[in-house]
């Protein structure tokens, strides 16, 4: 076989091997701080607050197919405003749609039993601050996590009854300028941070609205931004050490502390998006200087992967991730505020590592 067509044959092989490039990130609409959630097919359904052209508010709903960069089903939910603070989807079980919208009075539970064709809204509370995180369950419960400062914690029902103000509070506002929650156990863990990271646990016996229910949770130092998933993986918390200029990953066991530290990132970004799926793989998402969305991927989080670029350009900031068992979703507003109308962008995940 002759030199150049050995060559030509190496080089479409080498091609062949290679990983295929991402695909470029979709416009959804116009916007702020999107909510994402994947359902069992893997598709994304995607949430945010706009500003309607009276000036009053609208709950943006979308529903964007495995594989699709625009929106199959697009729905306006009309709210009391144009709200402020992260939207948060939710799918407690196949066929029930969930989103809370914060107002910063009372917050909006907007749900849907058909498929999001219709939503029904309801009041949830009387007087919330800007949500960072919502959960589902256990049960048909919604827990909600408080934004920056202070760190605060209340449970609702499905219909939205419950307290009129999220009733546990965690933390000074200087001590949790960033939030997170996740499931841990039968309970939760809250993580904030300021100066130093710390953390508080429910151990799932009692009320999680009564501030004795929960005790001091392990802490975390001098870390920054700390978020947390938990599922059949466990519970992971994922944070930054400004100082030492990497990010870091951490088991909580069910002890209650901590498991070994471990260097995914050898930089620092200025935010996390961490999602754990359904088959307890994790993908951790962040953004760099140079305006590139990057990615590490674990099966179980024994292993991680080299980060990888999942695309360049389209500002990613106020990154939100989800995963389900057939792919997972980022999605973002390019503004790290609570209100606006910003481009609604979304991206597609790549699938965890082999082994």
């Amino acid at each position: 076989m002759g030199g150049a067509k050995i060559a030509a044959l190496t080089a479409f092989a080498c091609l062949a091997g290679a990983a295929p490039a991402a695909a470029a990130p979709g416009f959804l609409g116009r916007g702020h701080d999107p909510g994402v959630a994947v359902d069992a097919a893997g598709t994304a359904h995607v949430a945010w607050l706009a500003e309607a052209a009276d000036g009053t508010g609208t709950l943006e709903y979308c529903q964007v197919p495995r594989g699709r960069r625009a929106c199959a089903l697009r729905r306006s939910v009309a709210v009391a405003d144009a709200g402020f603070g992260k939207v948060q989807v939710l799918l407690p079980r196949p066929g029930l749609i969930q989103i809370v919208a914060p107002l910063l009075e009372p917050a909006a539970l907007a749900s849907s039993a058909d498929g999001g064709n219709s939503f029904a809204v309801a009041q949830l509370g009387e007087k919330l601050p800007a949500i960072e995180q919502a959960l589902a369950g256990p049960g048909d419960s919604i827990s909600l996590m408080s934004g920056s400062g202070p760190g605060r914690f209340g449970r609702f029902g499905p219909d939205g009854s419950g307290p009129g103000r999220l009733p546990v509070e965690f933390a000074a506002a200087t001590d949790s300028l960033e939030t997170s929650l996740a499931p841990w156990g039968a309970g939760y863990v809250a993580f904030f941070s300021g100066l130093k990271a710390s953390s508080a646990l429910w151990n799932g016996a009692g009320d999680p609205n009564v501030q004795q229910g929960w005790v001091p949770g392990p802490k975390l130092g001098s870390a920054d931004v700390p978020s947390a998933v938990g599922g059949r993986s466990g519970t992971w918390v994922a944070y930054v050490r400004r100082g030492r200029e990497s990010t870091y990953v951490r088991r909580l066991r069910a002890s209650g502390r901590f498991g070994p530290q471990r260097r995914v990132v050898r930089s620092d970004p200025s935010e996390l998006a961490f999602a754990q799926g359904p088959r307890g793989d994790m993908a951790l998402v962040y953004g760099t200087g140079s305006g590139r969305a990057m990615v590490v991927r674990s099966r179980s989080g024994r292993r991680w992967t080299r980060p990888r670029q999942l695309f360049r350009g389209h500002d990613p900031q106020d990154l939100r991730a989800a995963l389900g068992p057939r792919g997972g979703w980022l999605v973002w507003d390019s503004h790290p505020g609570n209100a606006g109308m910003h481009p609604i962008r979304i991206a597609a995940l790549p699938g965890p590592p082999r082994r």
